[in-house]
Protein backbone atom coordinates (compact mmCIF):
# COMPACT_ATOMS: atom_id res chain seq x y z
CA UNK A 1 0.00 0.00 0.00
CA UNK A 2 2.89 2.47 0.86
CA UNK A 3 4.28 1.96 -2.13
CA UNK A 4 1.66 2.37 -4.63
CA UNK A 5 0.98 5.57 -2.49
CA UNK A 6 4.31 6.90 -3.21
CA UNK A 7 4.50 5.65 -7.18
CA UNK A 8 0.80 7.32 -7.72
CA UNK A 9 1.68 10.64 -5.82
CA UNK A 10 5.04 10.21 -7.78
CA UNK A 11 3.32 10.28 -10.96
CA UNK A 12 2.01 13.73 -9.98
CA UNK A 13 3.84 16.21 -7.77
CA UNK A 14 5.69 17.90 -10.26
CA UNK A 15 2.28 19.34 -11.58
CA UNK A 16 0.14 21.32 -9.66
CA UNK A 17 -2.41 18.70 -7.95
CA UNK A 18 -5.24 18.09 -5.10
CA UNK A 19 -6.04 15.26 -2.95
CA UNK A 20 -9.42 14.30 -2.10
CA UNK A 21 -9.36 12.06 1.04
CA UNK A 22 -12.40 9.95 1.90
CA UNK A 23 -12.04 8.93 5.62
CA UNK A 24 -15.28 6.58 5.73
CA UNK A 25 -14.32 3.04 6.24
CA UNK A 26 -11.32 3.81 8.27
CA UNK A 27 -12.23 1.11 11.58
CA UNK A 28 -9.49 -0.43 14.14
CA UNK A 29 -9.62 -3.40 12.27
CA UNK A 30 -8.30 -2.25 9.71
CA UNK A 31 -6.07 0.44 10.24
CA UNK A 32 -2.20 0.13 10.13
CA UNK A 33 -0.33 -0.42 12.68
CA UNK A 34 2.57 1.88 14.28
CA UNK A 35 4.86 -0.16 13.17
CA UNK A 36 3.55 0.06 9.64
CA UNK A 37 4.11 3.85 9.67
CA UNK A 38 8.06 2.55 11.01
CA UNK A 39 8.55 1.57 8.16
CA UNK A 40 6.82 4.33 6.16
CA UNK A 41 9.13 6.40 7.69
CA UNK A 42 11.91 4.32 6.52
CA UNK A 43 10.56 4.06 2.85
CA UNK A 44 11.68 7.60 2.15
CA UNK A 45 15.30 8.85 1.59
CA UNK A 46 16.33 11.27 4.59
CA UNK A 47 17.18 13.72 2.19
CA UNK A 48 13.54 14.39 2.12
CA UNK A 49 12.42 14.55 5.56
CA UNK A 50 11.69 18.10 6.74
CA UNK A 51 9.46 17.13 9.73
CA UNK A 52 6.79 14.29 10.76
CA UNK A 53 4.46 14.94 13.54
CA UNK A 54 2.25 12.11 14.63
CA UNK A 55 -0.92 11.51 14.45
CA UNK A 56 -2.59 9.18 16.40
CA UNK A 57 -4.94 8.36 13.38
CA UNK A 58 -2.83 5.91 11.55
CA UNK A 59 -4.26 6.37 8.17
CA UNK A 60 -4.77 10.00 8.34
CA UNK A 61 -0.90 10.40 9.46
CA UNK A 62 0.16 7.97 6.32
CA UNK A 63 -1.35 10.04 4.21
CA UNK A 64 0.30 13.20 5.49
CA UNK A 65 3.37 12.00 6.19
CA UNK A 66 3.99 10.90 2.94
CA UNK A 67 2.44 13.69 0.81
CA UNK A 68 3.08 16.70 2.93
CA UNK A 69 6.08 16.05 5.43
CA UNK A 70 8.51 16.02 2.35
CA UNK A 71 8.93 19.17 0.69
CA UNK A 72 8.92 16.77 -3.28
CA UNK A 73 5.34 16.51 -2.47
CA UNK A 74 4.20 19.37 -0.77
CA UNK A 75 5.76 21.82 -2.76
CA UNK A 76 2.42 21.86 -5.74
CA UNK A 77 -0.31 20.71 -3.48
CA UNK A 78 -3.36 23.13 -3.93
CA UNK A 79 -5.59 21.21 -1.66
CA UNK A 80 -6.43 18.61 0.79
CA UNK A 81 -9.87 17.85 1.02
CA UNK A 82 -11.06 16.00 4.01
CA UNK A 83 -14.59 14.69 3.14
CA UNK A 84 -16.75 13.25 5.72
CA UNK A 85 -14.52 14.08 8.55
CA UNK A 86 -15.40 12.84 11.92
CA UNK A 87 -14.67 14.86 15.63
CA UNK A 88 -11.99 13.12 16.01
CA UNK A 89 -9.64 13.93 13.16
CA UNK A 90 -10.46 17.75 13.52
CA UNK A 91 -9.83 17.69 17.49
CA UNK A 92 -6.18 16.39 16.63
CA UNK A 93 -6.01 18.27 13.70
CA UNK A 94 -6.04 21.12 16.09
CA UNK A 95 -3.86 19.94 18.58
CA UNK A 96 -0.85 19.33 15.94
CA UNK A 97 -1.86 22.64 13.97
CA UNK A 98 0.96 24.73 15.82
CA UNK A 99 3.41 21.93 14.68
CA UNK A 100 2.30 22.61 11.00
CA UNK A 101 2.96 25.85 9.00
CA UNK A 102 0.53 28.76 8.55
CA UNK A 103 0.73 27.82 4.03
CA UNK A 104 0.15 24.48 4.62
CA UNK A 105 -3.05 24.44 6.97
CA UNK A 106 -4.44 26.85 5.15
CA UNK A 107 -4.74 24.63 1.99
CA UNK A 108 -6.63 22.03 4.37
CA UNK A 109 -10.68 22.02 4.20
CA UNK A 110 -13.65 19.85 5.78
CA UNK A 111 -16.29 18.77 3.75
CA UNK A 112 -19.16 16.93 5.75
CA UNK A 113 -21.12 15.82 2.47
CA UNK A 114 -20.10 15.23 -1.49
CA UNK A 115 -22.32 17.74 -2.61
CA UNK A 116 -20.05 20.12 -1.18
CA UNK A 117 -17.06 19.17 -3.35
CA UNK A 118 -18.92 20.25 -6.21
CA UNK A 119 -18.02 23.97 -5.06
CA UNK A 120 -14.35 22.85 -5.65
CA UNK A 121 -13.77 21.00 -8.15
CA UNK A 122 -15.27 19.27 -11.12
CA UNK A 123 -17.16 17.03 -9.27
CA UNK A 124 -18.76 14.50 -11.98
CA UNK A 125 -14.99 13.56 -13.27
CA UNK A 126 -14.15 12.16 -9.78
CA UNK A 127 -13.85 8.11 -8.88
CA UNK A 128 -15.75 7.64 -6.09
CA UNK A 129 -16.62 4.53 -4.23
CA UNK A 130 -19.85 3.68 -3.80
CA UNK A 131 -19.50 2.67 -0.57
CA UNK A 132 -18.29 5.91 0.59
CA UNK A 133 -21.55 7.27 -1.80
CA UNK A 134 -24.05 4.88 0.24
CA UNK A 135 -22.30 6.62 3.14
CA UNK A 136 -23.24 9.97 2.28
CA UNK A 137 -26.67 9.31 1.41
CA UNK A 138 -27.03 7.70 4.77
CA UNK A 139 -25.80 10.75 6.60
CA UNK A 140 -28.07 12.99 4.41
CA UNK A 141 -30.90 10.82 5.69
CA UNK A 142 -30.14 10.71 9.57
CA UNK A 143 -29.64 14.81 9.39
CA UNK A 144 -33.17 15.38 7.23
CA UNK A 145 -35.65 11.63 7.58
CA UNK A 146 -35.27 11.78 4.51
CA UNK A 147 -32.91 10.95 1.39
CA UNK A 148 -30.96 13.66 -0.21
CA UNK A 149 -32.24 15.93 -2.25
CA UNK A 150 -31.52 15.94 -6.16
CA UNK A 151 -28.69 18.78 -6.69
CA UNK A 152 -29.62 21.31 -8.90
CA UNK A 153 -26.88 23.04 -11.04
CA UNK A 154 -27.70 26.22 -12.00
CA UNK A 155 -27.30 27.12 -15.63
CA UNK A 156 -23.71 28.37 -16.40
CA UNK A 157 -23.46 32.40 -16.92
CA UNK A 158 -22.79 33.64 -19.93
CA UNK A 159 -18.59 34.42 -20.41
CA UNK A 160 -18.04 38.21 -20.27
CA UNK A 161 -16.86 39.93 -23.45
CA UNK A 162 -13.14 39.72 -22.13
CA UNK A 163 -13.66 36.46 -20.37
CA UNK A 164 -9.95 34.45 -20.81
CA UNK A 165 -10.45 31.53 -18.42
CA UNK A 166 -12.68 28.82 -19.61
CA UNK A 167 -13.66 29.65 -23.07
CA UNK A 168 -12.35 28.51 -26.15
CA UNK A 169 -9.69 29.55 -28.45
CA UNK A 170 -12.34 31.18 -30.97
CA UNK A 171 -14.53 32.75 -28.23
CA UNK A 172 -11.31 35.27 -27.68
CA UNK A 173 -10.19 35.62 -30.94
CA UNK A 174 -13.42 36.48 -31.69
CA UNK A 175 -13.53 39.37 -29.00
CA UNK A 176 -9.75 40.36 -29.21
CA UNK A 177 -10.43 41.68 -32.87
CA UNK A 178 -8.78 38.27 -34.35
CA UNK A 179 -5.66 37.96 -32.36
CA UNK A 180 -4.34 34.40 -32.61
CA UNK A 181 -2.70 34.53 -29.25
CA UNK A 182 -4.48 34.85 -26.27
CA UNK A 183 -3.63 38.15 -24.11
CA UNK A 184 -2.83 36.32 -20.91
CA UNK A 185 -0.95 34.27 -22.94
CA UNK A 186 1.47 36.68 -25.09
CA UNK A 187 1.31 38.65 -21.52
CA UNK A 188 2.70 35.83 -19.39
CA UNK A 189 5.05 34.81 -21.87
CA UNK A 190 6.35 37.96 -22.85
CA UNK A 191 6.87 38.35 -19.29
CA UNK A 192 8.66 34.97 -18.59
CA UNK A 193 11.15 35.45 -21.39
CA UNK A 194 12.16 39.24 -19.62
CA UNK A 195 12.76 37.56 -16.41
CA UNK A 196 11.96 34.22 -15.89
CA UNK A 197 14.59 32.15 -18.23
CA UNK A 198 17.19 31.56 -15.87
CA UNK A 199 14.78 30.53 -12.02
CA UNK A 200 15.54 27.66 -11.09
CA UNK A 201 12.13 25.48 -10.73
CA UNK A 202 10.34 27.59 -13.04
CA UNK A 203 6.92 26.27 -13.67
CA UNK A 204 7.54 23.62 -10.96
CA UNK A 205 6.45 25.91 -7.75
CA UNK A 206 3.24 26.77 -7.05
CA UNK A 207 1.51 29.90 -5.76
CA UNK A 208 -1.43 31.16 -3.54
CA UNK A 209 -4.56 30.21 -4.78
CA UNK A 210 -6.52 33.25 -4.06
CA UNK A 211 -3.90 34.97 -5.50
CA UNK A 212 -4.27 33.25 -8.86
CA UNK A 213 -7.96 33.40 -8.31
CA UNK A 214 -7.55 37.54 -7.89
CA UNK A 215 -5.09 37.59 -11.26
CA UNK A 216 -8.04 35.80 -13.33
CA UNK A 217 -10.75 37.75 -12.31
CA UNK A 218 -8.50 40.81 -13.42
CA UNK A 219 -8.15 39.46 -16.60
CA UNK A 220 -11.32 38.35 -17.08
CA UNK A 221 -12.92 41.70 -16.06
CA UNK A 222 -10.79 42.79 -19.18
CA UNK A 223 -8.15 44.90 -16.55
CA UNK A 224 -4.31 45.42 -16.79
CA UNK A 225 -2.21 42.95 -14.46
CA UNK A 226 1.35 44.09 -13.48
CA UNK A 227 3.25 41.28 -12.58
CA UNK A 228 5.78 43.50 -10.98
CA UNK A 229 3.44 44.14 -8.54
CA UNK A 230 3.59 40.39 -6.78
CA UNK A 231 6.82 40.17 -7.05
CA UNK A 232 6.85 36.17 -7.36
CA UNK A 233 8.14 35.19 -10.59
CA UNK A 234 5.87 31.89 -10.44
CA UNK A 235 2.73 33.53 -10.40
CA UNK A 236 2.85 34.32 -14.29
CA UNK A 237 4.27 30.63 -14.56
CA UNK A 238 1.21 29.15 -12.45
CA UNK A 239 -1.36 31.74 -14.88
CA UNK A 240 -0.26 30.61 -18.18
CA UNK A 241 -0.81 26.66 -16.98
CA UNK A 242 -4.26 27.28 -15.69
CA UNK A 243 -4.87 28.79 -18.53
CA UNK A 244 -4.46 25.92 -20.68
CA UNK A 245 -5.96 23.66 -18.26
CA UNK A 246 -9.19 25.78 -18.01
CA UNK A 247 -9.89 25.49 -21.96
CA UNK A 248 -13.07 23.83 -22.69
CA UNK A 249 -10.92 21.81 -25.14
CA UNK A 250 -7.33 20.85 -24.53
CA UNK A 251 -4.81 22.68 -26.96
CA UNK A 252 -3.71 19.52 -28.66
CA UNK A 253 -7.92 18.65 -29.01
CA UNK A 254 -9.86 15.68 -28.05
CA UNK A 255 -9.80 14.31 -31.27
CA UNK A 256 -6.16 13.95 -30.81
CA UNK A 257 -5.92 11.96 -27.38
CA UNK A 258 -5.84 8.39 -28.54
CA UNK A 259 -3.65 8.94 -31.69
CA UNK A 260 -1.07 10.93 -28.85
CA UNK A 261 -1.39 7.72 -26.42
CA UNK A 262 0.16 5.77 -29.64
CA UNK A 263 3.44 7.56 -29.42
CA UNK A 264 5.05 4.75 -27.53
CA UNK A 265 4.19 1.84 -29.97
CA UNK A 266 5.77 3.88 -32.88
CA UNK A 267 9.50 2.85 -33.03
CA UNK A 268 12.24 5.50 -31.37
CA UNK A 269 13.25 6.45 -34.64
CA UNK A 270 9.96 7.56 -36.14
CA UNK A 271 8.34 9.23 -33.62
CA UNK A 272 9.30 12.56 -34.25
CA UNK A 273 7.70 11.89 -37.53
CA UNK A 274 4.65 10.85 -35.78
CA UNK A 275 4.71 13.74 -33.64
CA UNK A 276 4.65 16.12 -36.22
CA UNK A 277 1.99 13.95 -38.63
CA UNK A 278 -0.47 14.27 -35.47
CA UNK A 279 0.18 18.10 -35.13
CA UNK A 280 -0.27 18.90 -38.91
CA UNK A 281 -4.12 17.37 -38.33
CA UNK A 282 -4.57 20.42 -35.21
CA UNK A 283 -7.27 23.22 -36.61
CA UNK A 284 -4.60 26.31 -38.10
CA UNK A 285 -6.01 28.16 -34.82
CA UNK A 286 -4.59 25.42 -32.05
CA UNK A 287 -1.73 24.95 -34.22
CA UNK A 288 -0.55 28.59 -33.84
CA UNK A 289 -0.95 28.93 -30.40
CA UNK A 290 0.63 25.17 -29.75
CA UNK A 291 3.60 26.94 -31.82
CA UNK A 292 3.38 29.88 -29.78
CA UNK A 293 4.06 28.04 -26.52
CA UNK A 294 6.48 25.14 -27.64
CA UNK A 295 8.51 27.67 -28.90
CA UNK A 296 8.85 29.67 -25.29
CA UNK A 297 9.09 26.02 -23.92
CA UNK A 298 11.98 25.01 -26.17
CA UNK A 299 14.00 28.48 -24.96
CA UNK A 300 13.14 27.34 -21.69
CA UNK A 301 14.57 23.97 -22.13
CA UNK A 302 18.15 25.58 -23.95
CA UNK A 303 18.15 27.77 -20.38
CA UNK A 304 18.10 24.25 -18.46
CA UNK A 305 21.83 24.71 -16.75
CA UNK A 306 20.63 27.66 -14.98
CA UNK A 307 16.65 26.81 -14.28
CA UNK A 308 17.14 22.79 -13.90
CA UNK A 309 14.20 22.93 -16.44
CA UNK A 310 14.67 20.24 -19.40
CA UNK A 311 11.96 19.52 -22.02
CA UNK A 312 11.46 16.31 -20.17
CA UNK A 313 10.81 17.88 -16.79
CA UNK A 314 8.85 20.56 -18.72
CA UNK A 315 7.15 17.88 -20.57
CA UNK A 316 6.15 16.13 -16.49
CA UNK A 317 4.26 19.80 -16.16
CA UNK A 318 2.91 20.90 -19.17
CA UNK A 319 1.28 17.16 -20.47
CA UNK A 320 -1.94 16.99 -18.93
CA UNK A 321 -2.26 21.16 -19.30
CA UNK A 322 -1.81 20.57 -23.10
CA UNK A 323 -3.90 17.03 -23.34
CA UNK A 324 -6.64 14.65 -21.30
CA UNK A 325 -9.36 12.36 -22.31
CA UNK A 326 -12.82 13.92 -23.15
CA UNK A 327 -14.59 12.07 -20.12
CA UNK A 328 -12.93 11.82 -16.88
CA UNK A 329 -8.99 11.95 -15.96
CA UNK A 330 -5.88 11.02 -17.78
CA UNK A 331 -4.91 7.27 -16.26
CA UNK A 332 -1.38 6.36 -15.02
CA UNK A 333 -1.02 4.78 -17.66
CA UNK A 334 -1.58 7.62 -20.15
CA UNK A 335 0.98 9.98 -18.41
CA UNK A 336 3.94 8.20 -19.95
CA UNK A 337 2.82 8.53 -23.56
CA UNK A 338 1.63 12.09 -23.14
CA UNK A 339 4.76 13.39 -21.43
CA UNK A 340 6.49 11.22 -24.41
CA UNK A 341 4.95 12.99 -26.68
CA UNK A 342 5.44 16.55 -25.20
CA UNK A 343 9.15 15.96 -24.28
CA UNK A 344 9.39 15.28 -28.07
CA UNK A 345 7.92 18.85 -28.88
CA UNK A 346 9.82 20.70 -26.91
CA UNK A 347 13.34 18.56 -27.92
CA UNK A 348 12.78 18.92 -31.75
CA UNK A 349 10.79 21.99 -32.13
CA UNK A 350 12.69 22.96 -35.06
CA UNK A 351 11.79 20.18 -36.89
CA UNK A 352 8.48 19.17 -35.75
CA UNK A 353 7.19 22.82 -36.52
CA UNK A 354 9.15 24.05 -39.33
CA UNK A 355 7.20 22.67 -42.53
CA UNK A 356 3.94 24.34 -41.81
CA UNK A 357 3.45 28.36 -42.14
CA UNK A 358 -0.07 29.83 -41.44
CA UNK A 359 -1.02 32.81 -42.54
CA UNK A 360 -1.40 35.83 -40.15
CA UNK A 361 0.94 33.43 -37.53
Amino acid sequence: LLRYLKYTLDQYVENDYTVVYFHYGLKSLNKPSLKWLQTAYKEFDRKYVSKIFVLPSIIFKSLLTISFSFPRYKKNLKALYVVHPTNFIKILWNIFKPLISHKFGKKITYLNYLSDLREHLKYDQLNIPQEVIRHDENLRRKQKGKLPPVVKVPPPRPPLPTQQFGVSLQYIKDKNKGELIPPVMKETVSYLKRKGLQVEGLFRRSASIQTIKDVQKLYNQGKSVNFDDYHDIHIPAVILKTFLRELPQPLLTFDCYDHILGITSVESSLRVTRCKQIIQGLPEHNYIVLKYLICFLHMVSQESIYNRMTASSLACVFGLNLIWPSKGTASLSALVPLNLFTELLIDFYTNIFNSRTVPGE
